[in-house]
């Protein structure tokens, strides 16, 4: 999994410089900065929350007029916006990058009508979710339909014997994305891999519903 990154020209040099994150790993970097922060789900207001009293400005840009999160979340937005922590900038996209050397010094936004607006941000933190990307996977021979890798539905095996796959990236007839199907793929993956890595060792299948969960003595 990855971070969606935005279409922008010029987006690995901004990237490189740190100038453009898509998580934070500590609020205090953003001390005193200007951020703009694009997205409209909790994870944009979350940390447009959480950083509004270390930046120096935060605007947050969202595509359209309503924003989807928490009602609390929601409600605290309101209160920062009223007291001017932060700005909404709606309903509006990012549109270009501006800056020498991966110092970064303005983010240009724009509506769908092509209304432009330059906010002079000197960091951008996009969150538009995560992406699937098998990486170096694809080139290991293994058969894929564009993100996700055909499995057998009994054992999670891949076209390409000895390698299984579980969650999310595994695809068969009838699969549901949730987490409780992940954990069950992991449990078949697990029973389907051990007589191959240890052929001379009998798997003995117990049930903690009656057996109880170990007790460490």
């Amino acid at each position: 999994f990855g971070p969606n990154r935005p279409p922008l020209a010029g987006l690995e040099g901004f990237e490189a410089s740190g100038a453009v994150q898509y998580y934070v790993r500590r609020r205090a970097e953003f001390a005193g900065t200007r951020i703009v922060i694009a997205g409209g789900g909790d994870s944009a207001i979350d940390w447009a929350l959480s950083l509004q009293d270390v930046a120096e400005k935060i605007w947050l840009v969202h595509r359209r007029d309503r924003f989807r999160a928490a009602p609390e979340s929601l409600r605290q937005l309101d209160a920062a916006v009223a007291a001017g922590r932060i700005e909404k900038v709606v309903p509006y996209q990012l549109h270009g990058l501006q800056g020498v050397d991966g110092e970064l010094d303005g983010v240009e936004v724009a509506t769908l009508d092509g209304e432009r607006r330059l906010l002079p941000g000197n960091r951008l933190l996009p969150f538009f979710g995560l992406s699937t990307d098998l990486g170096p996977i694809a080139q290991w021979g293994i058969d894929s339909i564009r993100s996700t890798i055909p499995v057998v539905p009994s054992s999670c095996e891949t076209s390409l014997p000895g390698v299984f796959a579980v969650g999310d990236v595994a695809a068969y007839p009838g699969k549901l994305k949730l987490i409780l199907q992940g954990f069950s793929e992991g449990a078949m993956a697990a029973h389907a891999i051990h007589p191959i890595v240890r052929p001379d060792t009998a798997l003995h299948f117990e049930y903690s519903t009656s057996k109880g969960v170990p007790h460490r003595t």
